[in-house]
């Protein structure tokens, strides 16, 4: 899954999200005003993400998933499904 995260320091959020073995990639917006990042586990990233929100290190303004393809949140989706079962 990917997500933007739109925030007032996307260096420092980016600091805590290289630390994670979950994020495969993380490269800050061409306006350097988010954070592109992308995780094999989108729940332990709103974890994170929350926990740095909640520290007041990072004023987070928005978070949006990038993958506008619908077959891209189809395949998470039942991909998610599977692995419940």
């Amino acid at each position: 899954m990917q997500i933007l995260i739109r925030c007032d320091d996307p260096s420092k959020l980016a600091s805590h999200v290289f630390a994670q073995d979950h994020v495969v990639e993380a490269r800050l917006h061409d306006d350097r005003g988010g954070l592109f990042v992308k995780t094999r586990d989108a729940d332990r990233f709103y974890l994170l993400l929350n926990e740095v929100a909640s520290s007041g290190e990072v004023n987070i303004e928005s978070v949006a998933p990038v993958d506008d393809d619908l077959s891209a949140v189809y395949q998470y989706l039942i991909g998610t499904q599977g692995a419940s079962s």
